[in-house]
């Protein structure tokens, strides 16, 4: 009967081995621009194109595979509204794997650091939403870092999940929408106005919603 401790080993070989597989290996020229174009085509053709889109980004999510990939190539197959709703799928599906894998391996870990660990935990327990959603929100560490560290903290998992389907939305949407315009751009002029007006109102939507957030937060941590 295999141990725990042997289960967690195996399973960070194969996270490792995934990567390293895929980042050090020529698997990496899979993900070059000129593929995309070709796995583009060939999804169009598909009936279960979005199942393999999905399928792909949840396990890309898993192995730190840029999301950009899968956004746009879902916003250029199947147009902004189809390709965030298949994409956001895929990503909620690859967040919740790899926060369940981050949970289990670094099982003991925080304790292991004394108070400072206490202190990481009780944080994350009065302001792990807020957290979370900040980090989603801004660009910083690659999508698959906070989905392990979530974990490895322990936050709870209903204010996981609703923090990062709500801080991933609007850059799913932005880079879709722009794929969309750009690959499928049958646009005029008006149409080209009316998409950056667009994007340029969500990107103002994420920053204020940010500065509110942390102003909100850092009140927080005052009066507490």
């Amino acid at each position: 009967m295999i141990s725990r401790r042997g289960l967690k080993i195996a399973t960070l070989l194969v996270l490792v081995g995934g990567v390293v597989a895929l980042y050090f290996s020529p698997l990496r020229s899979q993900f070059s621009r000129e593929h995309l174009s070709d796995t583009v085509d060939y999804l169009r053709t598909l009936w279960y194109g979005p199942i393999v889109l999905i399928a792909s980004y949840g396990i890309g999510c898993i192995f730190a595979i840029p999301a950009s990939v899968f956004i746009i190539a879902a916003g250029i197959i199947w147009g902004w509204k189809l390709g965030v709703t298949y994409a956001m799928t895929g990503a909620m599906i690859g967040a919740s794997a790899s926060y369940f894998a981050g949970r289990f391996l670094g099982e003991g870990l925080l304790d292991r650091f004394g108070k400072a660990g206490q202190a990481v935990s009780r944080q994350v327990s009065q302001n792990g939403f807020v957290s979370m959603l900040i980090a989603r929100l801004i660009p910083g560490p690659p999508f698959a870092v906070w989905n392990y560290a979530a974990g490895i903290a322990r936050m709870n998992f209903g204010e996981y999940f609703l923090a990062t389907l709500l801080g991933t939305l609007p850059a799913h949407i932005i880079f879709a929408y722009c794929a969309d315009a750009l690959f499928n751009g049958t646009m005029s002029q008006g149409d080209a106005v009316k998409r950056l007006a667009v994007v340029a109102a969500l990107l103002i939507s994420m920053v204020a919603l940010t500065t509110l957030l942390k102003r909100r937060f850092a009140r927080n941590g005052v009066n507490g």
